[in-house]
């Protein structure tokens, strides 16, 4: 029976000893989210790894007939221009020159205004169509921040070309226009 009691004592023992062992601890870490102003943009439509959106979209307008001449002409290019941007941002346009110039003959030139650009605002901003000019020009604004996919139509005119292109040396004549994309 001493035994038994002693067991007993033991074992009640064990409990409040165990109990009372039994401790807590707590820690806490700060967990932060950095945001950097940002604006990229991504191969749009038509371009190739590692090019600007729109650098390798060939935007081609031919003139095959005198029919060609009568009618505007109009080039969509759906998706053109691809920037991710964590602040309302702009887009401007410019050529790298006054003249579309002839790929054999450079002295054959015809003026770049002959091109209106008429961009389609993303959801968001205002968009203005443009003619083509060597000078930069907006032609979206106020675009909220997002990943925004901005889809482009280049067009020439009946008048422009049959004042500007008809008649000219046949042959392929091009100049490089540039999108830049901004922060205000």
């Amino acid at each position: 029976m001493k035994k038994c009691i002693l067991l007993s004592a033991l074992a009640l023992s064990g409990v409040f000893i165990s109990g009372a062992a039994f401790s807590q601890a707590t820690s806490s870490t700060n967990v932060k989210i950095v945001l950097t102003d940002f604006i990229t943009t991504e191969n749009g439509a038509g371009t190739s790894t590692g090019q600007t959106p729109g650098a390798g979209a060939e935007v081609l307008f031919e003139y095959p007939d005198a029919a060609s001449y009568t009618a505007i002409k109009s080039v969509n290019q759906p998706g053109h221009l691809k920037v991710t941007a964590t602040k309302t941002f702009q887009v401007t346009v410019k050529a790298m020159g006054t003249n579309f110039v002839h790929t054999t003959t450079p002295a054959n030139v015809i003026p770049v205004n002959v091109v209106d650009i008429v961009p389609t605002a993303p959801g968001s901003g205002t968009a203005s169509t443009v003619t083509s000019s060597d000078a930069e020009q907006v032609i979206l604004s106020g675009v909220a921040p997002g990943i925004k996919t901005i889809n482009v139509e280049y067009q020439i005119p009946a008048a422009k070309a049959q004042a500007n292109i008809l008649g000219k040396p046949s042959g392929t004549y091009q100049q490089v226009v540039v999108y830049t994309f901004s922060q205000p």
